[in-house]
């Protein structure tokens, strides 16, 4: 998720009308009854309402767009983060429709694979137009460069998204049909990406002069995950021990490599020379703890991880990590997923925060903050914010 310098990333009425995880409910019904006489409802209508929005810019060949008017899909996996968010309101709800477009957007996902070019087989480009014939549209990876493609997270979670399709029908339909396709893919992190040390460099981006491809020499704490949940998938679905090797060293190494001791909290990534990167920009950092603590549970590091995301909630429930920056919905959907991930009580605050601030009820999505200029409906975020207020584990 952490390719480019242009990370991606709504309003409500009462706390009352926030929906919860169950096991969140009784902590919130007794706020909201010392604050309002209405009455909490126990369903988890705003979620559903994120996955809707989610349908709702998801074309009919399976294209959804990064945000309205974007005219982008899948920019730095955008797409595939917005399709776990539907993957866990079919798993709330069973309603059909959250399936059928989940599976149409794996579908589009493997059309925009490279199956037959030898040395990009198995990796996408960072994003693509929205619009037939989706062709991939050039980005800037920073100076010099023009544009990107191989990175690790979106080859990944191509594959998990496939594992989630097995978890959620019981149908090893889609698991045999693009088996050919999720190999490719992890193979292609394997030789392309991975570094001796069984952690994954980002990207690749092209350099304008000399006029060639090369490595992104940074390994992004979250892009570990990312490759975790698609290596650990691709062990589950087809037997591999090379996947699950694979995946066994990133939580091992992860923990150690990337965890900043001093400040008791993932760094954003590791730089080519072993130094870490401890920069901060309010939402990289949170997502860095709440994603590896989502799917690697109660640890040291997670525990340190959240500690230390949880000392930036604010009074109001608002989460901002990095002096100035806004209060990104970002950061509550990661906050509740490590939550989930470490078994803890639910942010309840920080949930009635998102729903009453940044989620836009006319039409299901999330402002990426409240801050001038960017109160945009990104489909990461809305389906993150989504899969977090469900409770949604990686893994049975």
């Amino acid at each position: 998720m952490n390719c480019v310098a242009n990370e991606n990333h709504s309003r409500s009425s009462t706390w009352c009308g926030i929906a919860l995880p169950m096991f969140a409910l009784c902590a919130l019904v007794s706020v909201c009854q010392a604050s309002s006489a209405e009455t909490f409802p126990q369903d988890t209508t705003q979620a559903l309402n994120m996955a809707t929005f989610i349908l709702s810019m998801e074309d009919s060949n399976g294209a959804i767009e990064d945000a309205p008017g974007a005219g982008t899909a899948n920019n730095d996996s955008n797409m595939e983060y917005a399709l776990i968010g539907l993957a866990a309101a079919y798993s709330y709800s069973h309603n059909a429709s959250y399936l059928t477009g989940f599976e149409k957007g794996i579908a589009w996902l493997a059309a925009r694979e490279n199956m037959t070019d030898p040395t990009w087989r198995g990796s996408w480009y960072l994003q693509y137009s929205s619009t037939p014939p989706y062709k991939e549209i050039p980005v800037s990876g920073g100076p010099g460069t023009t544009n990107v493609r191989g990175v690790d997270a979106t080859s990944a979670l191509f594959v998990y998204l496939l594992y989630l399709d097995q978890r959620l029908t019981g149908s090893n339909a889609l698991v045999q049909t693009y088996a050919n396709h999720a190999h490719a893919a992890l193979n292609f992190i394997i030789n392309h990406n991975l570094d001796t040390d069984g952690l994954s460099w980002s990207s690749w981006l092209y350099y304008s002069a000399p006029k060639q491809w090369e490595l992104y020499q940074e390994k992004y704490s979250a892009d570990q995950g990312d490759v975790y949940l698609g290596m650990h998938a691709g062990a589950l679905i087809y037997g591999s021990s090379t996947y699950a090797s694979v995946a066994d060293t990133l939580m091992t190494k992860t923990p150690v490599s990337i965890f900043n001791t001093s400040q008791k909290r993932y760094a954003i990534g590791m730089f080519a020379n072993g130094t870490l990167d401890n920069s901060t920009d309010g939402y990289s950092e949170g997502f860095a703890q709440g994603y590896l603590s989502w799917m690697w549970g109660n640890t040291t590091q997670n525990q340190e991880g959240m500690t230390w995301f949880r000392s930036k909630v604010g009074s109001n429930g608002s989460i901002v990590t990095k002096s100035g920056a806004p209060a990104y919905s970002l950061n509550v959907a990661m906050l509740g997923l490590g939550d989930n991930g470490l078994a803890a009580a639910a942010s309840v605050k920080s949930f009635a925060w998102l729903i009453n601030k940044t989620y836009v009820p006319s039409n299901g999505g999330v402002y990426d903050s409240l801050q001038s200029g960017d109160t945009i409906e990104f489909d990461n975020v809305t389906g993150f914010c989504a899969a977090s207020l469900f409770g949604f584990l990686p893994f049975d």
